[in-house]
């Protein structure tokens, strides 16, 4: 069984002053624990406070810009209900937000300092110095506790709310394009729409989203067909119903923002 902790504790003074739009089809789980950056969730923007959980679940766009040379220190949980023994998976699907249980596509906790999750990353990550044996062993059970704790975490805080710092202009635009993925669609179409250039268009789209506005409209296709094929459809059958006019794009868009083919996320 692996686990994937991408960061512990990284400390990095770069500026990362663009969004790097993108998304995973596994969970992430994000403790941030200081810094001067700014998260993207589908779009809108939130200012990040020391020690602030976020979590995240699959095929949703989301990014990072770091905003000053400070000290940007972070851990980063990458996770499959395939990590869990079968009778635990569901202390990772519930506390994840979906359109059934919760109206947004994250869950954002401030404060929780208390809850000394970073002990809980260093054990995790430890494991990766240990033998492969004694990893397999050792994995489920501090991932366990990790969701156990931020269960306990849940039930103790409130989400945050925050204030979106994306400008209005943008979120209508955005909304627009995500009403009309499956139509056809141009970066010409788009700008013509709402009177303004194609400059401006994809300057505004590389700035709050970290991508082009065509980069993003594939990417959020992409994200539709890899559901419809994870509720049984076809490759092909995926990339029409999500707005692709040819499996050939649909394929070279699917790698490029999947990093994997089609057929890989189709259910067997």
């Amino acid at each position: 069984m692996e686990v994937s902790v991408l960061e512990y504790h990284k400390k990095d003074k770069k500026i990362y002053s663009e969004i790097d739009g993108h998304f995973h089809s596994v969970y992430e789980i994000y403790y941030f624990i200081c810094g001067d950056a700014d998260i993207m969730v589908e779009g809108k923007i939130y200012p990040l406070k020391p020690h602030t959980l976020f979590l995240i679940r699959p095929g949703v766009l989301h990014g990072i810009r770091v905003n000053s040379r400070a000290d940007y220190v972070r851990n980063v949980l990458y996770l499959s209900p395939d990590n869990l023994m079968p009778e635990r998976r569901q202390l990772l699907t519930d506390l994840m937000p979906s359109h059934k249980k919760k109206p947004s596509l994250e869950v954002l906790y401030e404060h929780t300092e208390a809850f000394h999750l970073d002990e809980f990353f260093y054990h995790i990550h430890q494991l990766e110095d240990q033998p492969k044996e004694l990893q397999e062993m050792l994995s489920p059970i501090f991932l366990e506790a990790l969701l156990a704790q931020i269960h306990i975490l849940g039930r103790t805080l409130k989400p945050a709310t925050f204030i979106n710092a994306m400008p209005d202009k943008m979120l209508e635009i955005i909304n627009f394009v995500d009403g009309h993925l499956t139509e056809p669609q141009t970066l010409e179409s788009i700008s013509s729409h709402f009177f303004i250039s194609k400059n401006y268009l994809n300057t505004n789209f590389k700035k709050y989203l970290g991508t082009t506005a065509m980069d993003y409209v594939r990417n959020k296709r992409v994200i539709l067909a890899r559901q419809a094929m994870q509720k049984g459809a076809s490759a092909m059958d995926a990339a029409l119903q999500s707005g692709f006019t040819d499996y050939s794009s649909f394929y070279r868009a699917y790698v490029k923002y999947a990093g994997s083919s089609p057929r890989s996320d189709m259910t067997p």
